[in-house]
């Protein structure tokens, strides 16, 4: 058997060692650039104050935000056990996916390399010491080729790996490589049972690698870290074409423009030597030199559309050049082959199977632009009321081509309906609430909800700080239904002139978010602002205010009257059993705030949205100095100082709800969190409160 283990060992080295000489980009003098010398590392959407912000830490008046410093997919999937990284098509999943296979079976990543981190000059290095670690690239184009590789393949490599010596194998990652759209229940289950399977093994461990869109659909166990991969940074590319061209950093221009980001369109922005700034004139320039005639570049696109829509492997293209085997480049002939065509066949394409065809009709109205052509496939993805339609009218909103204020208007109730119907994936909903923000929401994102008197059951069993469990007798009152939005925190910024730490507040595809990076002073200034508009307004009576929850009163609007289970487990806006689809939190996997209202399944009992995971959000209520354990404990008792207003800035204020980060536990009604006043973080907002003068 040692013999064996030896022989499987040796073979996966082999082949993992042979990825290095396989051809990556393509120089512009034709010759080929092996992907040992022109990887360039990929980041992910998972930040350095992310990871801090998990944990305890302090935060002091003097700080201000910083741009984000992400880590890469290397180090991401060396502190994991088991991972999704998910990107779309051209992301450069599959080649980070053979050069982590690489470097760990040449031993590369034992050295320490020097990484940018974002465009504004954070760089640290990327290592990972690992020794006789074993990497198994395994790609999978098909249902069955899943089954196989969950039943048979990976239990059978790591069997004879784990039997072999200590010495010879110390580990082994597997790179589960997916490539193709199926249902997602029967997808989620084999992963699933593969990964029960990698977890179970000491020294195994896997990344799954899944399209962005597809894998939303994917229920995967609650540890399996999720992450997406970023495009590439500008410096990135600038290091990237400065070293294969033996230029210096600043003279460089190739590759340098926003459409360059995608590593699929940085290579064909190296090969034709263009800045890259829109891809329908770096994918002209590339075309004039393979097909300088229309007959020839008409061919290859029909060539690119057959493979394309045959599913053809890259290793059938070879009668493509190198570049066009890609999906992503092929989506992109696809589309110039079809609009050779009638509308009514890139609709009916788009309506037999959105997930495949999909991008090929959003390459195809970017390529039309304005013309009646383009707005006659517009009317067709969009004219029934289906989910497809849905699809289709978010397809249309993202191309940026301009259309008609008839439908403009469409496709704003559209965006409507994909929020509050959420029939579509999370991914795709939260599209759709950056869409609407840019068509301006026409929510009342400053509506109020109505809690009712009542005995609140408060605290619970599940974690320490929230014992002991009891009763507390609550007036009624109005409490926000959304958290407060950037759009009308920055109306209020703008009138008072008061600092905001934010780094997109003022985007006009995150109006309808969270207001975040704000301390507790700054949420109390801004009660204080918004008190006397509504009064104004007479949204609310003059003896009336508003302020900051209680902690009380912010788990009265998000529990209500919903009891604990007898077995002490946390109790959600929902109720005691864990929902699905009802959070923007860690298992959702965005890692930011999105759009408000996202998750209607996860309203409270008063219809309030979002106390479930999204952001943080401030109260009034006092918690102390020790950040493990608070000062100011259960039962909740009014006349011990726990809401005095004036505490100095040593004492910590609660925050509740948890946040696009956090598990399911901290998401919960009960659980505590806290900061100290001065202190503010992109996962920290607030919702308002309206009550009587007399408190």
């Amino acid at each position: 058997m040692c013999t064996e283990v030896s022989k499987s060992k040796e073979q996966l080295q082999n082949i993992a060692v042979g990825f290095g000489s396989s051809p990556l980009l393509v120089h512009p003098d034709g010759t080929t650039i092996d992907l040992e010398t022109g990887y360039i590392p990929l980041l992910v959407n998972f930040t350095h104050e992310d990871k801090a912000a998990k944990g305890l830490r302090k935060r002091s008046a003097d700080d201000e935000a910083k741009p984000p410093v992400y880590y890469s997919a290397l180090e991401v999937v060396r502190d994991h056990k088991v991972l999704l990284l998910s990107g779309v098509s051209g992301s450069g999943k599959t080649t980070f996916a053979k050069h982590l296979c690489f470097g760990l079976a040449t031993g590369r990543f034992k050295q320490a390399q020097l990484l940018a981190r974002n465009d504004v000059g954070a760089v640290y290095e990327e290592v990972w010491d690992a020794t006789n670690v074993v990497p198994c690239y395994v790609e999978v184009k098909s249902l069955d080729q899943l089954r196989d590789a969950v039943d048979f393949l990976v239990p059978n490599i790591m069997k004879l790996l784990m039997l072999g010596k200590k010495e010879e194998v110390s580990g082994l990652v597997v790179m589960l490589d997916t490539k193709f759209h199926p249902p997602g229940k029967e997808v989620s289950e084999l992963l699933t049972c593969l990964v029960d399977r990698i977890t179970e093994a000491e020294h195994a461990r896997i990344v799954i690698l899944g399209d962005k869109k597809a894998s939303q659909s994917w229920r995967l166990p609650s540890h399996v870290a999720r992450f997406d991969v970023l495009p590439l940074l500008e410096v990135q590319r600038r290091q990237a074409v400065s070293h294969l061209r033996g230029l210096e950093e600043r003279q460089v221009r190739i590759a340098s423009g926003r459409a360059a980001k995608l590593p699929a369109i940085f290579a064909l922005s190296v090969e034709a030597e263009v800045d890259g700034y829109e891809t329908e004139d770096i994918l002209h320039l590339w075309l004039s030199k393979h097909a300088p005639r229309k007959e020839e570049a008409s061919m290859l696109a029909e060539k690119a559309f057959n493979h394309f829509r045959r599913g053809s492997p890259s290793t059938a293209s070879g009668d493509l050049p190198f570049l066009a085997r890609s999906k992503a480049v092929q989506q992109l002939l696809a589309a110039r082959n079809l609009a050779q065509g009638s509308p009514e066949t890139a609709i009916s394409l788009y309506r037999e199977s959105p997930q495949i065809w999909g991008q090929v009709i959003l390459n195809l109205l970017v390529h039309l632009g304005p013309c009646p052509q383009g707005e006659t496939i517009i009317n067709g993805l969009i004219k029934e009321s289906t989910l497809i339609s849905q699809a289709g009218a978010l397809l249309v909103a993202n191309t940026g081509v301009s259309v008609s204020a008839d439908i403009q208007a469409r496709v704003k109730n559209i965006m409507l309906d994909i929020i509050q119907q959420a029939e579509l994936s999370s991914a795709e909903r939260r599209d759709a609430g950056r869409v609407l923000s840019r068509l301006e929401d026409p929510r009342d994102l400053e509506e109020l909800a109505e809690v009712e008197a009542m005995t609140l059951t408060f605290g619970s069993d599940s974690h320490p700080n929230s014992r002991p469990i009891g009763l507390v007798g609550l007036e009624n009152y109005r409490i926000g239904l959304y958290p407060v939005v950037n759009r009308d925190y920055l109306r209020f910024v703008e009138e008072t002139g008061r600092h905001w730490r934010s780094l997109d507040g003022r985007n006009e595809e995150t109006r309808n978010v969270p207001a975040t990076d704000l301390t507790w002073h700054d949420a109390r200034v801004y009660c204080s602002w918004v008190t006397q508009r509504w009064r104004k307004a007479g949204k609310i009576k003059r003896d009336e205010h508003v302020r900051l929850p209680t902690e009380v009163e912010w788990e009265g609007a998000c529990r209500g009257e919903l009891k604990r289970p007898d077995d002490g487990d946390p109790v959600w806006p929902w109720g005691s059993a864990w929902r699905s689809n009802a959070a923007n939190f860690e298992e959702t996997g965005f890692n930011e705030p999105c759009t408000v209202g996202l998750f209607p399944s996860g309203r409270s009992p008063y219809g309030c949205y979002d106390m479930a995971g999204q952001v943080w959000e401030w109260c009034s209520t006092l918690w102390g100095e020790d950040m493990s354990a608070p000062s100011f404990q259960y039962p909740y008792q009014l006349q011990d100082g726990r809401e005095d207003l004036e505490a100095p800035e040593n004492i910590r204020r609660v925050l509740r709800g948890g946040c696009f980060s956090s598990g399911r536990l901290k998401v919960s009604s009960s659980y505590r969190g806290s900061l100290e006043p001065s202190g503010f973080w992109r996962g920290n907002g607030f919702r308002v409160v309206v009550a009587r003068d007399k408190d």
